[in-house]
């Protein structure tokens, strides 16, 4: 870990002396944009994990009852005319867990591609970006809360590939995604399938924005494939100067070809924002997924995934480009499966406990320049 931050640190540096060399020449040839970005956090889990590990459905703010970085971002971008180079590296608790699948190498990649904007209305990117799927960031900073919904931590943050954008109008867009495959960089062995993903988004005016996205693909080798077809639905709404509102619908389908078997998945959003002063906002987060056949998300006992969330948001802004948020977040099921080590010794105890609740309370200090 320490040589790949002290390389992703060596690159930017090298990337910034570059870029800031020659002024004159930089108006001629293009432009440089740099962006940073630090999410550090202390998380402490009401069930009091005893490996201080949340839920590893969960890969945001993973880490319980420590001081960490949840994530780190360093990002350069030059672009001259309709070409835009991008390359970001990142570090912390999220991607080591988000992208503990990929080659250590290219875990330290946040983003890394070519954009061209080409006939004014398209744009064509190819290699590492972010994912056209979901209404969240990975950076948390951007987002209405600071923890993630599980639609979006179940859902790429980034693909490896290729897509072309169509800016129809000022009202629609349309893209067109293929991709190796899920959040994979790298193909898996003995799969020879890509990911095919569409989107389309309507901005009736800039205080409304409707947008479906969807994926179709198979991680599995093709001797076990289990395709997905995943469906996105969100709105995203202004109603106010003070008051952001955010719906969404996900919908799955999986279809596995080995035990010719079909299951579903689906999920619910409703968040709210509202700012109490240039300074101070509060939000609040409902969600509900069900993945009772554990196509995504396995639980340790008989009883499938299927709960229900709350979170409650306190944002606190002091000067610009910084946040100081906390957050208290409630997950509820009918039928205990969350794993409870709070009366547990590893020494003593025998038997696990499951609950139906797993809570935990959040606090962040975040900085984006």
């Amino acid at each position: 870990m320490n040589k790949i931050i002290l390389l992703s640190a060596s690159l930017i540096s090298v990337m910034a002396a570059y870029g800031q060399s020659d002024t004159s020449k930089q108006a001629n040839k293009g432009s440089f944009e740099y962006t940073f970005y630090v999410d550090a956090y202390y998380s402490y889990d009401l069930n009091e994990p005893h490996d201080h590990n949340r839920p590893d459905f969960l890969f945001q703010y993973n880490r319980n009852n420590q001081i960490g970085i949840n994530m780190a971002v360093a990002k350069v971008s030059y672009t001259r005319g309709g070409l835009t180079a991008n390359l970001g590296l990142n570090t912390g608790d999220f991607p080591a867990a988000n992208m503990a699948h990929e080659r250590e190498l290219l875990r330290m990649l946040y983003e890394a591609n070519i954009n061209y904007r080409f006939l004014k209305k398209f744009e064509f990117t190819m290699g590492m970006f972010g994912s056209h799927m979901g209404f969240e960031s990975a950076l948390s900073y951007d987002n209405l809360l600071t923890s993630h919904s599980l639609t979006s931590e179940w859902t790429p943050y980034y693909l490896a590939g290729a897509k072309l954008g169509y800016n129809a109008s000022d009202k629609w867009y349309f893209g067109v995604t293929v991709a190796n495959g899920n959040q994979t960089i790298t193909e898996n062995e003995g799969n020879t399938n890509k990911l095919l993903g569409l989107q389309a988004t309507w901005s009736p005016s800039e205080k409304v924005t409707v947008n479906y996205s969807n994926m179709y693909y198979n991680d599995q080798p093709d001797s076990a494939a289990n395709f997905i077809f995943y469906n996105n639905l969100y709105s995203t709404m202004a109603l106010s100067k003070k008051l952001d509102l955010v719906v969404g619908f996900d919908f799955a389908l999986s279809d596995n070809r080995v035990t010719n078997k079909q299951d579903n998945i689906y999920a619910g959003s409703l968040l709210a924002r509202y700012k109490l002063s240039d300074q101070f906002a509060v939000a609040g987060r409902y969600e509900y997924y069900s993945d009772e056949a554990g196509v995504f998300i396995q639980t340790d006992v008989v009883n499938p995934f299927v709960t229900s969330c709350y979170s409650l948001n306190f944002d606190y802004s002091p000067i610009k480009n910084v946040k100081f948020r906390l957050e208290g977040r409630m997950f509820s099921a009918e039928k205990p499966f969350y794993r409870d080590d709070s009366d547990y010794d590893p020494n003593t105890s025998t038997t696990i406990k499951y609950t139906n609740s797993n809570s935990n309370i959040l606090f962040t200090v975040q900085a984006k320049f």
